[in-house]
């Protein structure tokens, strides 16, 4: 639990959870009705359209937005994207209740699933704006699956509950509400620091530009092939699996239709449960072998569920896959967030989740073909097998994956040393930590000289130096300590000169890049104004 406690400290963070935990809830429960709704209308075939009708808006919707997510308010546009989600839900509700066509009711399901994959996008774009460390990163993406894994046991739960005792049109309302109460929430979350917006180059240019780049840091960019193509194979099986599970309810095992909201709760129930071992594994190095554990998890229960007959085994492999969902969800995202550069990682997202949201609409699509050719025990092992190999044949890239992720080096350390960058996020501190220049110097070099125009920022990283004034020594610095910030912050000449007393290493920052981190984030800016007051004040 340690591992979530920093998350008390986060009000963002809880918010982005909370907020995500309940429109994900809602989007689940709108599915299981609309499931039950349509499958009385038209049998595993409407459900398999619901489960193409689920990804396909999704997959022109994403990248699109995820074009826009480099250049707006990212927690402006989850806010939007969950306030037009509940409105497609109620009016899928009273669709429902004035005793409209089904495919009605698929269409705007369908919208509201898109956008829900849009969220998830927009999501995990924001999130390095949030965090403060890798480790942090981590444990929110880990927190975010374990939140996902209890809505996918609350949603699904609330419809299965509802649909027991009333109709599918009461659930549906349901999620509408679920998902009206999430954008209230995640209406007050706030970055710890603005986002610098990219130039735009006309509107259908741009789009073409941002697809582009999208599929080039997405998809082509060394290291994340080998996150796609698994994350491929779990999404086609996610689209099977959202087909069996009604047969599987209903035919094979015969729990009646509120079977089929219990069994997609176990789900969450084994995410939640495996939540904090998550916490523990999916850490700095592992990352992306955690994700291919995750992938196999869910190939191996689906394997298992033909062995046996008995009523409880359903729900019990069911729960193994919600378990093996947390490691995949958490370990992919924490490892794509470090290989993606922060600033291309909304398109790269976009892209990515469209090829993944087409898979999965192809699984829906292909499910009731395994059926027909092989039944549902055959759909299951054919699909659980192609998950294994799938991993099997993946794992020697995403081992050489883990090795290249980055955990808190010297440089961002030292980053982190100085008192008004300690507030950055990750994405702002990691950027900084990549645009840092080495410096040496040997003992009576001058770094810099009273009076002079400054611009540049120094941090020591091994080494000491004499600040003196009119030839007079103030003070000595030594590892850690960091000038030049006076300059740059009051446009000034500088005020001190800094001699190095022994070889001196140091790692310095440009005026533009120091003046964009540090006035970006209000923290950072008033400990900033702070220091330099102090040390004025000083002499």
């Amino acid at each position: 639990m340690s591992h979530y406690v920093w998350l008390a400290r986060s009000r963002p963070i809880r918010r982005l959870l909370l907020g995500y935990c309940l429109c994900y809830a809602g989007d689940l429960a709108a599915f299981t009705a609309a499931s039950v709704f349509v499958y009385h209308a038209g049998g595993a075939a409407y459900v398999g359209l619901l489960g193409l009708l689920k990804a396909l808006p999704g997959a022109v919707l994403v990248p699109l937005v995820g074009s826009w997510s480099d250049r707006v308010r990212r927690e402006r546009l989850l806010v939007v994207t969950v306030v037009l989600r509940a409105l497609l839900l109620g009016t899928a509700a009273a669709v429902m209740t004035s005793g409209a066509q089904a495919i009605l009711v698929l269409v705007l399901v369908g919208l509201e699933a898109g956008l829900t994959s849009v969220f998830r996008q927009v999501q995990a774009a924001l999130l390095p704006w949030l965090a403060r460390t890798p480790d942090e990163l981590t444990n929110a993406n880990t927190a975010i699956g374990v939140a996902q894994s209890a809505a996918t046991l609350g949603g699904p739960a609330v419809a299965a509950g509802l649909l027991a005792v009333d109709t599918p049109q009461a659930a549906m309302l349901a999620a509408c509400g679920l998902t009206a109460i999430a954008a209230a929430i995640l209406s007050g979350v706030r970055p710890l620091s603005s986002q610098q917006p990219t130039r735009t180059a006309g509107r259908l240019r741009q789009l073409r530009l941002d697809v582009a780049a999208g599929f080039k840091a997405g998809i082509g960019r060394k290291g994340v092939l080998p996150l796609v193509i698994p994350a491929a194979a779990q999404t086609f099986a996610r689209g099977v699996l959202s087909i069996l599970t009604v047969t599987i309810a209903l035919n094979l095992f015969g729990l009646g239709p509120a079977g089929v909201g219990w069994l997609t709760a176990m789900l969450g129930a084994g995410g939640v449960l495996a939540g904090p071992v998550a916490a523990v594994l999916v850490r700095g190095k592992t990352v992306a072998r955690c994700f291919a554990a995750g992938v196999a998890g869910w190939g191996v229960p689906m394997i298992l569920l033909i062995l046996a007959h008995a009523p409880y085994w359903p729900y019990l492999m069911f729960g193994f896959i919600g378990a093996a969902n947390v490691f995949d969800d958490a370990g992919v995202y924490s490892a794509l967030q470090q290989v993606i550069p922060s600033e291309l990682i909304g398109r790269a997202l976009g892209i990515r989740r469209a090829v993944l949201l087409l898979s999965m609409g192809l699984g829906s699509v292909v499910a009731p073909l395994l059926i027909d050719a092989w039944g549902d025990r055959g759909a299951l092992l054919t699909t659980g097998v192609l998950l294994v190999a799938v991993t099997a044949m993946s794992l020697p890239s995403l081992t050489a994956i883990d090795r290249r992720v980055r955990v808190s080096g010297p440089d961002l350390a030292l980053l982190r040393q100085v008192s008004f960058f300690a507030p950055l996020p990750f994405a702002i501190a990691e950027h900084l930590a990549s645009r840092l220049q080495s410096a040496t110097y040997e003992p009576g070099d001058v770094i810099i000289q009273d009076g002079e125009p400054g611009e540049r920022f120094y941090m020591i990283a091994d080494g000491r130096a004499r600040v003196c004034k009119d030839d007079k020594e103030l003070r000595q610095m030594g590892p850690g300590e960091s000038f030049g910030e006076i300059a740059l912050l009051r446009q000034v000449p500088r005020t001190a000169t800094i001699v190095a007393i022994d070889r001196l290493e140091a790692r310095t920052l440009g005026r533009e890049e120091f003046l964009a981190a540090v006035t970006g984030n209000a923290e950072s800016a008033k400990g900033a104004d702070e220091v330099v007051s102090g040390r004025l004040q000083a002499g």
